[in-house]
């Protein structure tokens, strides 16, 4: 015979296991959401370090150097065209490895334009400062009688423009002292063809 007691205290066992899987799968949720802030955090490392990279090397250096080579082979070819003494084989010569700086020339605008294109998400879209936190909220809201879980995006940048779920929430000092991006924006801006190079 099922007593009182034994039925009190069974729905005490239930409402404290209860209890305990609801602790169990918040502690999940909260993990999960650790490991992914924290897999941000080693991607922007990661991508400050490419970026660190890439300024060590200089790829304006590296597009001005050969640009200048590109101009060089030109003026030695014209020369070596004009000096009657020249064989063809001197002029096709100088003609390949006026091909492969532009070539060469070419390859590097290519990576350059590929890197600025990975980083997009990690520079402001309006001075190109770089990102200082992103950070991911959840937030739990009732809605016609349900509980929803909503995720919020959070970004910060150096130049004070800060974004939550896609929209600003305090805009870019660029912008607010009317400043325009192309006078801030001192980094390379890497030409789009071996002919702008030239130049």
């Amino acid at each position: 015979m099922i007593t009182t007691e034994i039925i009190f205290w069974t729905q005490i066992g239930s409402i404290v296991g209860f209890l305990l899987a609801l602790f169990v799968l918040y502690r999940l949720l909260v993990e999960q959401k650790e490991a992914t802030i924290q897999l941000q955090r080693e991607n922007i490392a990661f991508l400050k370090d490419k970026l660190a990279d890439a300024k060590l090397q200089s790829p304006d250096v590296l597009a001005q150097s050969l640009a200048g080579r590109v101009k060089l082979f030109e003026e030695e070819l014209k020369r070596l065209e004009q000096d009657k003494y020249s064989t063809a084989e001197q002029v096709a010569a100088k003609e390949v490895e006026l091909a492969q700086a532009r070539f060469e020339a070419e390859a590097l605008t290519k990576k350059v334009v590929h890197a600025r294109e990975l980083l997009r998400d990690y520079l402001c879209p309006h001075c190109g400062a770089p990102l200082v936190e992103r950070a991911y909220h959840s937030e739990m809201v009732e809605h016609e009688g349900r509980e929803l879980d909503i995720d919020h995006d959070w970004s910060t940048f150096e130049c004070g423009l800060e974004i939550v779920d896609g929209l600003e929430r305090h805009p870019c000092k660029s912008q607010s002292n009317g400043v325009a991006q192309k006078d801030l924006n001192h980094s390379f801006q890497p030409p789009s063809t071996a002919a702008e190079l030239k130049r």
